[in-house]
């Protein structure tokens, strides 16, 4: 009796091990195929991601040199106008902004000397050009070394500027130069460097310059403050658009993305001058490199892309 229930309880046991082994084998199935599946599912996202990409070939061309100044505008000939005598204001025989000729009398001047009687001393213009400024009220007190006035001839004005002794050998009389003014937004000036010296100033290592422009209608007015780009020549160099340079926020560090192979590397760059939408690179392309000029704002290092338009830049 005690070996039947013994044969008995090892069939059962047998039974539950298959039972336990086909569930296992089924959960094994179960999560095999839904691990194919998410295989599946990430194949499908990845093939999703791929980013469509414009790009432009870099190539070198012809870029036109230019140096960037700061000055304030002067009359080409301008001077302060002083009394040959002391004594008080008595009036100007001008106002700002009248033309006078060499010789015409700008001010008197009322000598005020106890004890004599004088005629009033004129103090007359040393050169023809516009009043642009009178410094006195009357009754103030004047002396030969107070300035009654300043003329200037506005008919051709100038900026003086300082060019870096790195700059000077680039800069050369002659150059034209474009000059932009607060004042005028929609208008730009041209005018060229008239004067450069030939000496650098060993203590601030920089040399005076000076640009002349032409103002028949006198728009330019002493003391406007200027931006000057003086074209320095042209030479052959690496370029790329604009559009396609990037920048490390709040700093000065620029990259840009280039195609290799079907990916996308972020390559870090440094520019150097910038004529319209060409920006010169002088660090971290080569020629050939196929720079991304859209799309480039969503790449990532490694980012998959999909060429769909290459262009030259030409020439």
């Amino acid at each position: 009796m005690d070996i039947r229930n013994q044969k008995l309880e090892v069939r059962d046991w047998i039974k539950d091990r298959k039972k336990q082994f086909f569930v296992l084998l089924l959960f094994s199935i179960v999560c095999f195929l839904l691990f194919i599946r998410s295989c599946d599912r990430k194949t499908t996202k990845v093939k999703e991601t791929v980013i469509p990409v414009e790009v432009v070939i870099i190539q070198e061309k012809e870029l036109q040199k230019t140096l960037q100044f700061t000055g304030d505008i002067k009359g080409k000939d301008q001077v302060q106008v002083y009394s040959k005598v002391t004594g008080k204001l008595i009036e100007y025989k001008v106002k700002e902004g009248t033309r006078v000729e060499k010789k015409d009398v700008i001010a008197l001047i009322d000598r005020d000397v106890t004890g004599f009687k004088f005629e009033p001393a004129p103090v007359e213009a040393s050169i023809s050009g516009v009043v642009a400024k009178t410094y006195l009220d009357q009754g103030d007190s004047v002396s030969s070394q107070v300035p009654i006035a300043v003329v200037a001839n506005m008919d051709e004005v100038k900026i003086k500027i300082e060019v870096t002794e790195v700059d000077y050998p680039k800069v050369k009389v002659g150059q034209s130069a474009k000059i932009a003014l607060d004042a005028y937004l929609d208008k730009e000036f041209t005018g060229k460097l008239s004067k450069l010296s030939v000496l650098v100033d060993p203590n601030t290592r920089t040399a005076t310059a000076e640009i002349t422009i032409p103002n028949p209608e006198h728009l330019l007015v002493p003391g406007m403050f200027a931006r000057i780009t003086l074209f320095a020549g042209e030479h052959r160099t690496l370029v790329a658009p604009r559009d396609a340079i990037l920048r490390l926020p709040g700093t000065g560090v620029y990259y840009c993305f280039t195609i290799q192979g079907n990916e996308a590397k972020k390559v870090f760059i440094e520019l150097g001058i910038q004529k319209n939408n060409q920006q010169e690179i002088t660090k971290g392309l080569k020629r050939g490199d196929l720079v991304v000029v859209i799309g480039q704002g969503i790449l990532k290092p490694g980012s998959a892309v999909e060429i769909k338009k290459i262009e030259s830049l030409g020439k």
